[in-house]
């Protein structure tokens, strides 16, 4: 059958298939159903300020692009530098699932020990620097169960073996609800409930879904990590399921405790958003009186006091950061650095305050969601109150520095871009 089309349908045909009207089918295409967690997460309005001293005191220009150097051209992109500039080197987690050796002195690397999972935060050992402890977790979806999970694992340099501390940690009571005063939910040594860890299984523990960021006591019998949050399959890094994570500002972050001396799990604290970069602080002895956590969907840094007056408390310390924090770490003059992997857009602030716009905004593709290519470094006062310096890069160079490292004479940046090959380092800013 032979059809005519009047000179009247062709507008009427050409207006239907516009580019607008094509843009809209493909992201209707495109779109995925988020998982249900996420959209159960999302609840009233919130509102994230910005803090005023942090933006009076932001460095002009880029001084990052300005003084960074960029050497090697085979360390891939990173999650952790740790320093040992007495002996020439250091050791870096890299992306691809390796442990890399970095000589300082001639600015070359290699592959050093082959991890089961993508390697995350690491610390030496107080009091041994041929242990390194760490954090290990996916860093893609996995279809089956794994040998080796996420957890804490222990690597002896000199011997390149690597022996799993933990990857389970005591089931919590998710019912139970944070007190008017606090932040999260919050237990002292005395109130926490120690499992041995060997007596960990299904009925009394779960899997660690993503182990980031570690801190260790002292005298070393102590290890305290985050997980910003336990949805299934969680995977370390930037990735769409952080970023809505981000964007629901859901309470599932934990901190956990390894007790190395009697082989103890123990939860610290929960229902708390997004925990990340973690720093122990002591008020005298050697047994730690606070601990420092970055919440990163809510751009702010917090205390849980351990002892003292305030035992039992937790704290904003900072808030209102412009961006969303990360590592962190200390100088030897007590300064605490925090890595800025993503700058803080507007629009997310927007959203916070108009949630009922957040899950139309789960359905749409990650690549059309303006993403800010800014990343920085923040020094605060050691206390954490006080900013003390704050810079932003472009982005030309690389994205997401993940942490900064404070060396002798040089701070050392940790960038988290697939991609990225070098080993980044920059002078101290001058007006510290």
């Amino acid at each position: 059958m032979k059809t005519n089309f009047s000179q009247q349908s062709v507008p009427i045909h050409r207006n239907f298939f516009s580019l607008p009207a094509i843009s809209l089918i493909l992201i209707l295409i495109s779109c995925r159903t988020p998982e249900e967690y996420f959209k159960n997460q999302i609840k009233g309005p919130v509102e994230l300020p910005y803090h005023p001293t942090i933006n009076s005191i932001k460095s002009e220009g880029d001084p990052i692009k300005q003084t960074v150097t960029i050497s090697g051209s085979t360390l891939p992109a990173q999650d952790e530098i740790l320093l040992q500039e007495d002996l020439g080197r250091a050791f870096v987690a890299s992306i691809d699932g390796w442990i890399w050796k970095v000589d300082l002195t001639n600015n070359t690397s290699e592959p050093f020990v082959k991890t089961p999972l993508l390697p995350g935060g690491m610390v030496f050992h107080p009091k041994n620097n041929d242990i390194i402890y760490m954090c290990l977790s996916r860093g893609k979806q996995h279809d089956t169960n794994l040998t080796d999970g996420p957890g804490i694992y222990e690597l002896t340099i000199s011997t390149k073996q690597l022996r799993k501390i933990g990857t389970r940690v005591p089931i919590t009571d998710q019912t139970k609800e944070p007190l008017g005063d606090q932040i999260g939910i919050f237990f002292t040594a005395e109130k926490e409930t120690k499992i041995p860890i060997s007596q960990l299984n299904d009925t009394n523990s779960r899997n660690v879904e993503k182990a980031d960021d570690l801190t260790i006591s002292k005298d070393g019998e102590r290890i305290y990590f985050t997980e910003p949050y336990n949805h299934p399959n969680s995977i370390l890094g930037v990735s769409s399921q952080s970023k809505h994570e981000v964007l629901t500002l859901g309470r599932n972050g934990h901190l956990w405790k390894y007790d190395l001396k009697d082989n103890t799990a123990s939860l610290i604290a929960h229902q708390y958003t997004y925990l990340d970069g973690i720093l122990l602080e002591y008020s005298q002895g050697d047994i730690e009186s606070s601990i420092l956590l970055n919440e990163l969907s809510k751009s702010r840094l917090i205390r849980l006091h351990l002892t003292g007056d305030k035992k039992g408390k937790d704290e904003i310390v900072i808030e209102g950061l412009p961006g969303f924090p990360d590592g962190m770490d200390r100088d030897a003059s007590g300064r605490i650095w925090i890595a800025i992997p993503v700058e803080r857009s507007k629009l997310i602030t927007w959203l916070h305050k108009h949630p009922s716009l957040k899950r139309l905004v789960l359905y749409i593709p990650e690549s059309l969601l303006p993403v800010s290519k800014k990343t920085g470094i923040l020094a605060l006062s050691p206390n954490g109150s006080k900013p003390l310096y704050f810079s932003m890069h472009d982005g030309s160079l690389f994205s997401h520095i993940i942490v900064v490292v404070p060396g002798k004479n040089k701070l050392y940046l940790a960038v988290y871009q697939d991609g990225f090959k070098g080993f980044v380092t920059m002078p101290y800013p001058n007006n510290l």
